[in-house]
């Protein structure tokens, strides 16, 4: 399917349930449109028919006339798709509102244990990130099984790259989300409870423990870092 007509498919019933199929101001501009269609004896649709009918037909019609010219509005300025999105993606608001339990856990450990589980934790994050960056290296310098001869062939074979760097990327992040990125938020947010940090908007701003997004050099590594830092300060 077009990402096009994807989008239009995914955006049509948002817009839709935001046309309001009772709004006043519409129901009253028939109304006034029916009723000036059955005083203006000049000239008006359905002349010939009994006045009862004429203000019907013409308040039904201008009734669903602005309310398909509403729908028609909101799907142009309303939400923008591109087709790629998963619908079975939950909403962003909500994830971490459910008490982890992990969280209660940490509440009760000795400093000093809380450390060493920090320590440990950094620790394993930065092997997992140096493993996959060794896999992402061996993958960029492994040649081709068959070499390319016309530009056709190396096209697709760049387009094949491309798409395994991909794919190899999606899964370093499904793989660090369902191990690393809970315990790891966790453990940042019990720290700075016991550090005393209050004003969090102060702190650095790191994707890989506020959203789970890898973005940079080495996302995983600054995570671990930043957590090695808390713990030391810890007493």
């Amino acid at each position: 399917m077009p990402p096009k007509t994807a989008a239009l498919r995914r955006a049509s019933p948002i817009a839709w349930h935001q046309v309001r199929l009772l709004q006043p101001a519409r129901i009253a501009g028939a109304l006034a449109i029916s009723a000036l269609n059955i005083l203006w004896h000049g000239h008006g649709v359905l002349r010939s028919s009994p006045p009862s009918v004429r203000f019907a037909v013409v308040a039904v019609t201008c009734y669903v006339l602005t309310m398909v010219a509403e729908f028609f509005w909101l799907l142009a300025t309303g939400p923008r798709f591109t087709g790629f999105e998963s619908p079975a993606n939950p909403p962003p608001t909500g994830e971490f509102e459910t008490i982890d339990p992990i969280v209660d856990q940490l509440k009760t450990l000795p400093p000093a244990e809380l450390r060493e589980e920090v320590l440990q934790l950094a620790t394993e994050m930065k092997s997992f990130e140096a493993g996959t960056d060794r896999e992402f290296v061996k993958t960029l310098a492994s040649p081709p099984p068959i070499p390319a001869v016309t530009e056709a062939e190396r096209d697709e074979a760049l387009d094949r790259e491309s798409t395994a760097l991909l794919e190899r990327q999606l899964v370093t992040r499904r793989a660090y989300r369902e191990r690393f990125f809970r315990p790891a938020r966790a453990f940042r947010d019990e720290l700075r409870k016991r550090l005393g940090i209050r004003n969090v908007s102060r702190e650095p701003k790191i994707p890989a423990l506020d959203q789970g997004v890898l973005s940079g050099a080495r996302p995983i590594t600054q995570a671990a870092n930043y957590l090695v830092a808390l713990a030391r300060r810890l007493r």
